[in-house]
């Protein structure tokens, strides 16, 4: 019994994740369709390289504490019951993606550490010498659903130098077993 107990909690250590560190698990079909709509609307005709981070993140220009219902539904005003609910709950921890983007650009990830070692080692310089030919970063949160799934938010960053780079969250819908954007907003741009 108590080698039972023993082998259980080291279980649940080895694979109880450190908060602030994304998780493993993998995100749903649906969020990589989100994921590859807002990505080649945005991007695809624009750029010829993509550099993705492979750790979500949020909206880190405003205060959460204001991110309520109504500041999301003046930004959209067709937002669907829950989407924000929903965007918040997956939003609590950041999450590792994994290559399940269907882009007809050439695009990889990079390992949020290895990010955080190139802007400390060498800013955008550095970034775009390990990056030639790249358009810059690009940072996704989580997707947030209606319970129907068929309406969906998320809020993507693009950053490309010092002064260079923009903030949106973006409304998008299924209709035909596609994604497709309906409106974007942007909420800053350096």
């Amino acid at each position: 019994m108590k080698k039972h107990l023993l082998l259980t909690a080291v279980v649940l250590l080895i694979t109880y994740p450190v908060p602030g560190t994304p998780s493993p698990v993998d995100t749903s079909a649906e969020e990589y369709a989100v994921y590859s709509a807002v990505v080649a609307n945005m991007f695809e005709t624009k750029v010829k390289f993509l550099v993705i981070q492979d750790a979500t993140a949020t909206d880190f220009t405003e205060d959460n504490s204001k991110q309520d219902d109504q500041y999301f539904r003046r930004m959209f005003p067709t937002l669907a019951e829950g989407v924000v609910k929903d965007y918040k709950a997956r939003n609590n921890e950041p999450l590792r993606l994994k290559d399940s983007f269907k882009l007809n650009v050439e695009h990889v990830l990079v390992d949020k550490q290895e990010l955080k070692k190139i802007f400390k080692g060498g800013g955008w310089e550095e970034f775009y010498k390990r990056y030639p030919g790249s358009s810059g970063l690009i940072i996704l949160s989580r997707v947030g659903f209606n319970a129907a799934m068929n309406q969906a938010m998320i809020y993507i960053q693009h950053g490309c130098g010092g002064l260079c780079g923009t903030g949106y969250y973006v409304l998008l819908e299924k209709t035909a077993d596609k994604w497709n954007l309906v409106k974007q907003n942007m909420v800053w741009v350096s």
